[in-house]
């Protein structure tokens, strides 16, 4: 589980996390707007997957991820 604001959490594996990712990343491109606490909440979660190493420095999927 990660907990990034104190009422928003992911509970997931790390794929489901990417999937989430790329599925919000993609809507976003048309111009879809998120407040800024849900873009934070999303930050947060590419930060805790490049920790976990599932993201490289600039939060490309790494290794067996892609």
């Amino acid at each position: 589980m990660i907990v990034i604001e104190k009422y928003l959490r992911f509970e997931g594996i790390p794929g489901d996390a990417l999937s989430f990712l790329h599925g919000m990343r993609e809507a976003q491109e048309t111009g879809l707007e998120y407040p800024k606490v849900f873009n934070d909440f999303m930050f947060g979660l590419e930060v805790a997957l490049q920790n976990e190493g599932v993201l490289d420095e600039d939060f490309n999927p790494v290794g067996s991820w892609k």
